[in-house]
């Protein structure tokens, strides 16, 4: 099948609802159950979260990492939800869901995947800490809007796998993303019941001369980490400059200017790497 059936494809089954979606872990949607039920307590919500033992691990993990690393190491579920609390708990569910979604399924998708992951993971860090620098963001929010920006890349890529000569064109398959993911993703993110601030983010992540009345909002901030996270790599040449962004100018970031862009990401360099090897 070609790209551009592919294309009417997709365009047909999003009208329909007929588009295989991604579908979140059963223990990612049984922890937002949970957190979202006023009866619920840390106790209870430890008695869902062990019905997964890959993801207890992954919480004690987190809880240990730099991101959340209190005073002393922590050895059960139940210490890592005291930490944690009840509302990272339940974004880190979705980081958990996110990250194994990326996980490479065929040596076709493989190199695709973990690209895109990686990608990923960049922008969360550098979202995570624009929003430690801003008023009015919540850091962990933020990580996981960067986290979950490029979801829509996925229907696509299974797409595209399924045809041995179009997954083999890498500048059909990039085309294809760049084209479609946007708009793919914003229906994935409302499939999943997710915030309307984060179906915006994957639907406006590239919309770098975006305009809106009021305070900066979530996809200024991931618009302007993702433009940060192409500083020195190709594609930045033919970007708008970052001080031309809207974004940057509802977003107040101290002394962070065009010129200190560079200086920005090496003072928080440390911090971002720490992030960014937490989720890999």
């Amino acid at each position: 099948m070609s790209r551009t059936n592919i294309v009417l494809q997709i365009n047909k089954d999003l009208v329909t609802g007929d588009l295989q979606l991604p579908s979140l872990p059963k223990v990612t949607l049984m922890v937002r159950e949970a957190v979202a039920n006023p009866n619920q307590d840390l106790s209870s919500l430890a008695k869902v979260v062990q019905t997964d033992p890959a993801f207890c691990g992954y919480l004690v993990n987190s809880a240990n990492s730099p991101l959340y690393r209190g005073i002393g190491e922590l050895h059960n579920v139940q210490q890592a939800l005291s930490r944690l609390g009840m509302k990272t708990t339940q974004n880190l569910a979705m980081t958990y869901a996110a990250r194994s979604l990326f996980k490479p399924r065929n040596r076709a998708l493989s190199t695709w995947l973990t690209a895109i992951w990686k990608q990923s993971t960049l922008v969360a860090a550098l979202a995570k800490v624009m929003a430690q620098h801003s008023q009015g963001f919540d850091p962990d929010e933020a990580l996981l809007a960067g986290l979950l920006q490029d979801i829509g890349m996925l229907p696509l890529l299974d797409k595209a796998a399924r045809d041995v000569a179009l997954i083999n064109d890498a500048a059909a398959v990039d085309a294809l993303l760049k084209q479609h993911s946007a708009r793919v993703g914003a229906a994935v993110l409302r499939h999943w019941g997710m915030a309307v601030s984060f179906q915006n983010v994957a639907k406006h992540r590239e919309n770098w001369l975006r305009e809106h009345d009021g305070e900066a909002d979530l996809v200024d901030l991931i618009s302007l980490a993702r433009i940060h996270s192409y500083i020195g790599q190709p594609q930045m040449q033919v970007l708008p400059r970052i001080h031309q962004l809207p974004a940057f100018r509802k977003l107040e970031l101290g002394e962070l200017g065009p010129s200190l862009s560079y200086r920005f990401i090496e003072q928080a360099g440390d911090s971002i790497r720490e992030t960014q090897l937490s989720l890999s």
